[in-house]
């Protein structure tokens, strides 16, 4: 899959392929449609995010909206095909969501109301815990 990984503090962020996660148990794996950009990974690119430590290379990006491929197991409430939206990782040993897949903790999902598109949905997450 295609993902945009931070191989250096300070570093441009670069468009690579790597393996397409598969989810653990209590994940889900999206199929990202939309992600976020925050403050808090312009602050971990340069390596200025004490409180958010990450290891390189990583994969950035915390906000996503998308369709569920896979449920791992012991996953309840989610099957293939549902529009979810939330939180991922992007923070410390975690992958985050500027990739084509992600595998998420199913407690940080919910369902994509269906009066938002998913674009909108991935804007919502951490502005939302924020405010």
């Amino acid at each position: 899959m295609r993902a945009v990984l931070l191989k250096e503090f300070g570093g441009p962020l670069l468009l690579e392929e790597i393996e397409t996660p598969a989810p653990g148990p209590g994940q889900v794996l999206v199929k990202v449609a939309a992600s976020g950009v925050n403050p808090l990974d312009t602050k971990i690119r340069k390596g200025k995010a004490a409180h958010a430590r990450t290891r390189l290379p990583a994969v950035l990006g915390m906000d996503l909206a998308g369709v569920v491929a896979e449920v791992g197991r012991e996953v309840t409430g989610f099957a293939p095909g549902d529009e979810v939206y939330g939180l991922t990782g992007g923070v410390g040993d975690l992958p985050g969501s500027l990739a084509e897949y992600a595998a998420v903790d199913a407690r940080l999902l919910a369902r994509k109301p269906a009066s938002l598109r998913l674009r909108e949905a991935a804007a919502l997450p951490l502005a939302a815990i924020t405010s």
